[in-house]
């Protein structure tokens, strides 16, 4: 008959070598065999003890714990067998704990609106018009078109600003080269009425542009008009 501590070695060798086989690193159930037979070997029981123990007799048993209990120099005989643990790296979990990439930390996104942005979308141009004289606040002799003989043009604007006080521009092009820009400051307001006036020299004829800007120099409209000879 297998003692109890052959039994639960053998499974317990069962079982690491199933899980050897399963990670897939069959060179670990060779130690694990070598340390099951160094077992089976050391722990077996030598021929004196086979022999006294199919003996059944009460009379001598009785005489034997005699003796041991007054033979002070009797040791007892000692089975005990610790096994060493095996510890084993498979490999595969180690390698793919290296390769594996480290986890992104995902930051919140956070909307920073700069001021420069917020001015902008504060302006709106809610109308631009070019005409030859500005009366009550209005314009007068609204056109796209006009005659060399013209003394001076206006650009008239009237924009909402939503946000503080801040400066607009109305830059003057003539053939795509700059004029003038006239610089002004406008206030909170849903609606408010600008101008500004350009002279306009008999010789100036042709392709003119008004390009309203803020003060970083977005354009928030543009007008184009054109002087005929």
């Amino acid at each position: 008959m297998f003692s109890p501590e052959i039994i639960f070695i053998t499974i317990t060798l069962v079982l690491l070598a199933s899980v050897a086989y399963w990670m897939k690193i069959p060179q670990a159930i060779i130690p694990l065999s070598i340390v099951y037979i160094l077992f089976i070997i050391m722990g077996k029981p030598s021929p004196e003890i086979l022999t006294d123990l199919p003996i059944k007799n009460s009379t001598m048993n009785t005489e034997k714990e005699t003796v041991n209990k007054f033979n002070p120099d009797t040791k007892p005989l000692e089975k005990n067998i610790n096994p060493t643990p095996l510890t084993f790296d498979s490999g595969r979990t180690k390698k793919s704990k290296e390769n594996k990439p480290p986890k992104r930390v995902i930051k919140p996104k956070v909307k920073k609106i700069n001021d420069q942005v917020a001015e902008v979308q504060s302006l709106r141009l809610r109308d631009i018009q070019i005409c030859k004289n500005v009366v009550k606040r209005a314009p007068v002799g609204t056109d796209v078109y006009f005659n060399n003989d013209v003394d001076s043009l206006f650009c008239y604007t009237r924009i909402q600003n939503q946000g503080q006080k801040q400066e607009v521009k109305h830059v003057w092009y003539f053939e795509n080269e700059l004029m003038t820009q006239i610089r002004y400051n406008i206030k909170k307001s849903n609606i408010y009425r600008s101008w500004t006036r350009k002279t306009i020299l008999p010789h100036q004829v042709g392709q003119w542009r008004v390009d309203i800007q803020d003060s970083d120099g977005n354009i928030i409209g543009s007008k184009e008009f054109q002087i005929t000879g």
